[in-house]
């Protein structure tokens, strides 16, 4: 099994708790629609870097939440709760491994 680490910047977003660990923390808590409708200028949609570092974030055991990206069914149904907020290039992302 490939051991996952953060990289420096993912370390040092999540020791300041800085907008990219909030974002990969909204992913993994399955909060970013509900940021959207607190605050209508939040509109961002997700990045692929968020995904990366929320899946960073678990691979490490920083987070025990969230869709499992390994998994194909539960990547299909957080893409349908969530398509809104995605690109095509996250969708991409997301669907690669099981390509």
């Amino acid at each position: 099994m490939k051991m996952t680490t953060l990289t420096a910047n993912e370390l040092r977003a999540l020791l300041k708790q800085s907008a990219a660990f909030k974002n990969a923390q909204a992913i993994l808590a399955d909060e970013w629609g509900a940021r959207a409708e607190e605050n209508p200028l939040f509109r961002a949609p997700i990045s692929v870097a968020d995904l990366q570092f929320a899946k960073n974030l678990q691979a490490t055991g920083v987070s025990q939440r969230g869709v499992d990206f390994e998994d194909y069914a539960a990547v299909q149904d957080w893409i349908a709760a969530n398509r809104q907020f995605l690109t095509e290039t996250d969708l991409a992302w997301l669907q690669r491994p099981f390509d």
